[in-house]
C-alpha cells in the first residue's frame, strides 16, 4: 500500500506498507552541502537561506554563525539582539503557518478551510503577517532573507510600532488560547515514542540564539555546539533521501517538544502554559500544545527585547583565515547545525548541514510503525506525519 503524496506538509514525500513494515520515503534530492564548495564566505548565508522558504532566517542566522565561529568574530550585543528577534518572529510565522492551517483541518476533520472557525484563521493569518513585518525590518525580506556575517542588514527603526503589534495580536491568541487548548486534548495524549531530545540553552533557559546544547539521552547533559560529532552520527538508508541521525547511539526528537522538555520559559505567560513540561513528555501529540505554547513565547520574548534593545554595531569588520567553524541555532522544527571548513582565502572547503527533520527522521518512522502495527488504521498515518511539521527541502539540502 502506497500514500502518495502525503498532504499538508512542506516537500514531497510518500508512505509505503510492504511486508507489514511502515516506510516513510522523502523522494527529493537538493546537493546543497556539495555546491557550496568553493565559494566565498560572504556568500554563503544568502545562499543558504533558499534552502528553504519557511525557515530561511533559521539557515542564514546558523550559516553566519559558523563563518564567524571560524573566523574569531564576535559579533555586538545588539546584533544578538536583533538575530534573536528574527528567530522569535519567523518561529511565530512557522508555527502559526503550520498550526492554524496545516494541523487544524486534523482536530476538525475538515474537508477544507471553510470548515474550520473563521475566527482561527483570521488569528492565523493576523500572527504571520506581524512576524514576517518584523523580519523584513531587519533582514529586508520574510523570504531570501538578508544576513551579513558580522551582523545584520540594518538597523531596527520605530520598535514603538513592532511592540504595539506584537502586542495586539498576543491578546487576540490569548482571548482563544484556552478555546484551542481544549480542542487539541493535551491531557489526553497517548505515550507513542520515547525518545532522547536535543536542544539549544543559555543557562538553562530556551534560547534560539543559545551557546550550549541541552541533550536527553538515558541521563541529561549539555555540550559546546563545535563538540556536536562527538555525540551526533548521521547513518543513510537506501529507500530516502533523508539521513537518520542519533544521539549516542539512541534516537532522539527536536523542536518545540525538546525544548520544552530540556528547557525552562522565562516569560511569564507562556512559563505557566508550559506545566505539562515539568518532567520529560514522550507524547507525540503534544508537539502541536508545544508550539502553540511557544507562539506566546516567542511573542512575549519579542517584546522583551524589544523594549530592551542593546547598543553596538550593527556590523564589523570580517578578515577570512582559514579553519572551521560550527553555527546552531533553533529553527522552528528544532536545532539545526551548519559545520564549515574554510582555506585561508576564506572559501568553503567542506559542508555539513543537519536540519530538524533530519534528526526527526528516526522518530517519525518509529512512530509510524508503531501506529500502524497497534491500530492498523493507514488513516492515521498522515496525521502522525504532521504533528511532527517536516520539512522535507530542508531533510534533503
Amino acid at each position: 500500500m502506497v500514500i502518495e503524496p502525503v498532504t499538508r506538509i512542506e516537500g514531497n514525500a510518500k508512505i509505503e506498507i510492504k511486508d507489514d513494515k511502515v516506510f516513510f520515503r522523502v523522494l527529493e534530492f537538493r546537493g546543497f552541502e556539495k555546491f557550496l564548495e568553493g565559494r566565498s564566505f560572504e556568500y554563503i548565508p544568502a545562499i543558504t537561506a533558499r534552502i528553504c522558504g519557511i525557515c530561511p532566517v533559521a539557515h542564514a542566522v546558523a550559516s553566519a554563525r559558523a563563518i564567524e565561529n571560524a573566523f574569531d568574530i564576535e559579533v555586538s550585543e545588539r546584533v544578538e539582539d536583533l538575530r534573536r528577534i528574527l528567530l522569535l518572529a519567523q518561529t511565530i510565522q512557522s508555527h502559526a503557518l503550520h498550526f492554524f492551517f496545516l494541523t487544524l483541518p486534523d482536530y476538525f476533520k475538515a474537508k477544507n478551510f471553510f470548515e474550520i472557525p473563521r475566527n482561527l484563521v483570521s488569528l492565523g493569518i493576523e500572527l504571520r503577517k506581524v512576524a514576517n513585518s518584523l523580519v523584513e525590518k531587519i533582514a529586508v525580506r520574510a523570504v531570501h532573507p538578508e544576513l551579513v556575517v558580522g551582523g545584520v542588514a540594518r538597523d531596527l527603526r520605530n520598535p514603538e510600532k513592532s511592540i504595539a503589534d506584537l502586542k495586539n495580536v498576543l491578546s487576540s491568541l490569548l482571548e482563544k488560547f484556552n478555546d484551542i487548548v481544549e480542542i487539541l486534548k493535551p491531557n489526553e495524549c497517548k505515550v507513542i515514542n520515547e525518545t532522547g531530545y536535543l536542544a539549544l540553552t543559555k543557562d538553562g533557559l530556551c534560547d534560539y540564539y543559545g551557546n550550549k546544547l541541552k541533550a536527553f539521552a538515558s541521563d541529561t547533559f549539555e555540550f559546546e555546539p563545535n563538540r556536536y560529532r562527538e555525540f551526533i552520527e548521521e547513518y543513510v538508508e537506501s529507500y530516502t533521501y533523508t539521513k537518520f541521525p542519533r544521539l549516542k547511539g539512541e534516537v532522539f526528537r527536536v523542536g518545540a517538544l525538546a525544548r520544552l522538555n530540556l528547557t525552562e520559559l522565562d516569560t511569564d505567560l507562556a512559563k505557566g502554559y508550559s506545566k505539562h513540561f515539568k518532567t520529560i513528555r514522550h507524547e507525540t501529540e503534544l508537539y502541536n500544545y508545544a508550539r502553540l505554547v511557544e507562539i506566546v513565547y516567542c511573542l512575549e520574548k519579542s517584546i522583551e527585547i524589544l523594549e530592551n534593545l542593546r547598543g553596538g554595531e550593527i556590523r564589523c569588520h570580517v578578515k577570512p583565515k582559514g579553519g572551521r567553524g560550527v553555527g546552531v541555532v533553533e529553527a522552528p522544527r528544532g536545532t539545526l547545525i551548519h559545520d564549515y571548513e574554510f582555506n585561508e582565502r576564506g572559501l568553503i572547503m567542506k559542508v555539513n548541514i543537519i536540519t530538524p527533520t533530519t534528526m526527526n527522521n528516526p522518530a517519525i518512522d518509529i512512530d509510524l510503525n508503531t501506529i500502524y502495527k497497534s491500530l492498523r488504521d493507514p488513516t492515521r498515518l498522515e496525521k502522525i506525519v504532521r504533528m511532527y511539521d517536516p520539512c522535507l527541502s530542508c531533510s534533503t539540502h
